[in-house]
């Protein structure tokens, strides 16, 4: 299991190869306190991130299914 902090800076690819961004925070829902998104760019007021649920696996990137990324409002 890696810490949150952990995450930070990690290339995140796609399962066809794809570089998608590096990491550069997280989406936490407050109420669950679960992480339910990493963000890999940020854009004005959005931010472009990955559901977590598209995760496949994480060690020294992050490889995710190939899934069009959801732009988020930050917080």
């Amino acid at each position: 299991m890696k810490k949150l902090s952990e995450l930070n800076g990690l290339k995140v690819y796609s399962d066809r190869a794809r570089y998608i961004g590096t990491v550069e925070d997280a989406v936490i829902d407050d109420k669950e306190g679960a992480i339910v998104g990493l963000v890999f760019e940020k854009k004005g007021s959005k931010a472009l991130s990955i559901p977590y649920a598209s995760i496949i696996a994480i060690g020294e990137i992050i490889l995710i299914q190939s899934k069009k990324a959801e732009a988020v409002a930050p917080t």
